[in-house]
């Protein structure tokens, strides 16, 4: 009787011990879940402040423009001791222009009339390469034959973009003088028109 006593006393105090230590585990794996918990919110806080180096930095087109516009090439585009003499004079296909002075390689261009008389541009009907300094008797080829009579246009410009290529409208710009466009008239004559002026 005595030992039938003892072991229900030792049951009784195995399921108290066993009891009352459930709470403490429940409450510890409460309290591991709470911890990542806040691990992971932080990380998410983190990443939200520093996107990291996968994010790309976008240039402001401003800027961009306004540097292409400090690289733009425009020596020698107003010019002081600037010449461009051309003269009256019949045509086989070409135009001879008496002289050029500028102070930069450029292009001489041959140009139509508008019909109020004025220069029509950019439209050219043909060009020649001039060398800075002083240059004589430059002959244009024609690839379009003038009317007897027509008055055509001589246009010097600036070679400022790629050497040896005739880019206008673009940046072989014309040459100016006091902010006036360096350009002169000339009209196409006949054989006879030009054998009288010469007796004369």
């Amino acid at each position: 009787m005595k030992h039938l006593l003892f072991v229900l006393s030792a049951l009784l105090l195995f399921t108290s011990c066993s009891d009352a230590a459930t709470p403490d585990a429940q409450s510890s794996d409460t309290q591991i879940v709470i911890s990542e918990t806040d691990t992971s919110t932080e990380a998410e806080a983190k990443d939200a402040e520093d996107p990291g180096e996968d994010s790309e930095t976008q240039d402001d087109p401003g800027e961009t423009e306004e540097a292409e516009a400090e690289e733009e090439d425009i020596a020698g585009l107003d010019q002081k001791n600037v010449a461009l003499l051309v003269s009256d004079q019949r045509t086989f296909g070409q135009i001879t222009i008496k002289k050029v002075a500028t102070a930069r390689d450029g292009w001489v261009s041959i140009h139509k009339s508008k019909p109020d008389g004025s220069i029509q541009q950019p439209d050219s009907i043909g060009e020649a390469r001039v060398d800075s300094g002083d240059s004589e008797d430059i002959i244009i080829d024609l690839w379009e034959a003038p009317a007897v009579g027509d008055k055509l246009w001589a246009l010097l410009h600036i070679d400022a973009g790629e050497r040896g290529l005739y880019e206008y409208p673009g940046k072989d710009a014309p040459v100016k003088k006091d902010g006036e466009t360096v350009a002169r008239s000339f009209v196409i004559q006949s054989d006879q028109a030009e054998k009288e002026e010469s007796a004369e």
